[in-house]
Protein backbone atom coordinates (compact mmCIF):
# COMPACT_ATOMS: atom_id res chain seq x y z
CA UNK A 1 0.00 0.00 0.00
CA UNK A 2 3.02 2.32 0.42
CA UNK A 3 4.04 2.45 -3.08
CA UNK A 4 0.60 3.04 -4.45
CA UNK A 5 0.09 6.04 -1.54
CA UNK A 6 3.64 7.35 -3.04
CA UNK A 7 1.89 6.83 -6.67
CA UNK A 8 -0.64 8.85 -5.87
CA UNK A 9 0.81 11.63 -4.49
CA UNK A 10 3.50 11.94 -7.50
CA UNK A 11 0.56 11.83 -9.84
CA UNK A 12 -0.85 14.83 -7.74
CA UNK A 13 2.21 16.57 -8.13
CA UNK A 14 2.98 15.96 -11.63
CA UNK A 15 -0.20 17.50 -12.65
CA UNK A 16 0.11 20.52 -10.75
CA UNK A 17 -2.32 19.82 -7.49
CA UNK A 18 -1.36 19.32 -3.85
CA UNK A 19 -1.42 16.71 -1.72
CA UNK A 20 -4.69 17.42 0.72
CA UNK A 21 -5.81 15.70 3.91
CA UNK A 22 -9.15 15.60 2.70
CA UNK A 23 -7.35 14.18 -0.76
CA UNK A 24 -4.89 11.66 1.26
CA UNK A 25 -8.31 10.10 3.48
CA UNK A 26 -10.03 10.06 0.44
CA UNK A 27 -7.95 7.71 -1.20
CA UNK A 28 -6.97 6.06 1.79
CA UNK A 29 -10.98 4.94 2.29
CA UNK A 30 -10.71 3.76 -2.02
CA UNK A 31 -8.03 1.64 -1.01
CA UNK A 32 -9.45 -0.21 2.35
CA UNK A 33 -13.28 -0.82 0.66
CA UNK A 34 -14.36 -1.86 -2.77
CA UNK A 35 -16.77 0.30 -5.09
CA UNK A 36 -18.29 3.31 -3.45
CA UNK A 37 -21.44 5.34 -4.12
CA UNK A 38 -20.53 9.37 -3.49
CA UNK A 39 -23.30 8.85 -0.46
CA UNK A 40 -21.04 6.05 0.98
CA UNK A 41 -18.07 8.06 0.63
CA UNK A 42 -19.69 11.32 1.93
CA UNK A 43 -20.86 9.20 4.87
CA UNK A 44 -17.70 7.60 5.42
CA UNK A 45 -15.49 11.40 4.80
CA UNK A 46 -17.76 13.07 7.29
CA UNK A 47 -15.10 15.68 8.83
CA UNK A 48 -15.60 16.93 4.93
CA UNK A 49 -18.41 18.95 3.22
CA UNK A 50 -20.02 17.13 0.43
CA UNK A 51 -18.43 19.66 -2.39
CA UNK A 52 -15.48 18.59 -1.81
CA UNK A 53 -15.84 14.97 -2.00
CA UNK A 54 -17.72 15.75 -5.16
CA UNK A 55 -14.57 18.15 -6.59
CA UNK A 56 -11.83 15.52 -5.17
CA UNK A 57 -13.80 12.77 -6.93
CA UNK A 58 -13.48 14.53 -10.54
CA UNK A 59 -9.89 15.54 -9.63
CA UNK A 60 -9.17 11.66 -9.40
CA UNK A 61 -11.40 10.72 -12.61
CA UNK A 62 -9.62 13.22 -14.52
CA UNK A 63 -6.40 12.20 -13.39
CA UNK A 64 -6.87 8.52 -13.88
CA UNK A 65 -6.95 7.53 -10.15
CA UNK A 66 -10.61 6.61 -9.90
CA UNK A 67 -13.38 4.61 -12.43
CA UNK A 68 -17.14 5.22 -12.01
CA UNK A 69 -18.62 1.72 -12.16
CA UNK A 70 -22.19 2.46 -13.84
CA UNK A 71 -24.95 0.26 -12.62
CA UNK A 72 -28.01 1.12 -14.27
CA UNK A 73 -28.76 4.59 -12.78
CA UNK A 74 -26.05 4.53 -10.18
CA UNK A 75 -22.63 5.37 -10.67
CA UNK A 76 -19.95 3.48 -8.19
CA UNK A 77 -16.50 4.88 -7.78
CA UNK A 78 -13.51 2.49 -7.74
CA UNK A 79 -9.59 2.83 -7.63
CA UNK A 80 -8.39 2.64 -11.27
CA UNK A 81 -6.18 -0.34 -12.48
CA UNK A 82 -3.03 2.32 -11.66
CA UNK A 83 -3.91 1.50 -8.31
CA UNK A 84 -5.14 -1.99 -8.17
CA UNK A 85 -5.37 -4.98 -10.62
CA UNK A 86 -7.70 -5.16 -13.46
CA UNK A 87 -10.52 -6.67 -12.67
CA UNK A 88 -14.57 -7.07 -13.44
CA UNK A 89 -17.18 -6.74 -12.08
CA UNK A 90 -20.99 -8.67 -11.23
CA UNK A 91 -23.37 -6.33 -9.58
CA UNK A 92 -26.40 -7.00 -8.51
CA UNK A 93 -29.70 -4.92 -10.11
CA UNK A 94 -31.81 -5.38 -6.39
CA UNK A 95 -29.40 -4.47 -3.58
CA UNK A 96 -26.65 -3.05 -5.73
CA UNK A 97 -23.76 -5.30 -4.59
CA UNK A 98 -20.92 -5.31 -6.41
CA UNK A 99 -18.83 -8.44 -6.78
CA UNK A 100 -15.10 -8.30 -7.84
CA UNK A 101 -14.18 -10.79 -10.23
CA UNK A 102 -10.41 -11.74 -10.66
CA UNK A 103 -8.63 -10.43 -13.77
CA UNK A 104 -9.40 -13.81 -16.70
CA UNK A 105 -6.28 -13.68 -19.19
CA UNK A 106 -8.67 -15.90 -21.79
CA UNK A 107 -11.18 -12.21 -21.42
CA UNK A 108 -8.20 -10.23 -21.53
CA UNK A 109 -7.34 -11.59 -25.06
CA UNK A 110 -10.62 -12.07 -26.80
CA UNK A 111 -11.10 -8.36 -26.06
CA UNK A 112 -7.95 -7.96 -27.63
CA UNK A 113 -8.69 -9.90 -30.57
CA UNK A 114 -12.08 -8.54 -31.14
CA UNK A 115 -10.53 -4.75 -31.32
CA UNK A 116 -7.79 -5.97 -33.85
CA UNK A 117 -10.65 -7.74 -35.91
CA UNK A 118 -11.85 -4.47 -36.41
CA UNK A 119 -8.53 -2.54 -36.68
CA UNK A 120 -9.35 -0.88 -33.19
CA UNK A 121 -6.48 -1.20 -30.20
CA UNK A 122 -8.89 -0.81 -27.25
CA UNK A 123 -7.01 1.49 -24.46
CA UNK A 124 -9.19 0.66 -21.19
CA UNK A 125 -12.64 -1.10 -20.63
CA UNK A 126 -14.93 -2.28 -18.16
CA UNK A 127 -17.16 -5.24 -18.05
CA UNK A 128 -19.97 -5.57 -16.02
CA UNK A 129 -22.29 -8.70 -15.72
CA UNK A 130 -25.41 -7.71 -14.01
CA UNK A 131 -28.11 -10.11 -12.48
CA UNK A 132 -28.91 -11.17 -9.19
CA UNK A 133 -26.75 -11.47 -5.96
CA UNK A 134 -27.22 -14.62 -4.36
CA UNK A 135 -28.95 -13.29 -1.29
CA UNK A 136 -31.43 -11.12 -3.78
CA UNK A 137 -32.15 -14.64 -5.36
CA UNK A 138 -32.80 -16.36 -2.43
CA UNK A 139 -35.32 -13.54 -1.27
Amino acid sequence: MHMELNRFKNLLKQNGHFVTKPRLRLFAILQKRPALTMQQLIVLLNRHDQTTVYRNIDLFEKLGIVNRIRLGWHTKIELSDVFIHHHHHFSCLKCGRVINLPENRIVENQIAQLGASKQFKAMDHQLEIRGLCQTCTLK
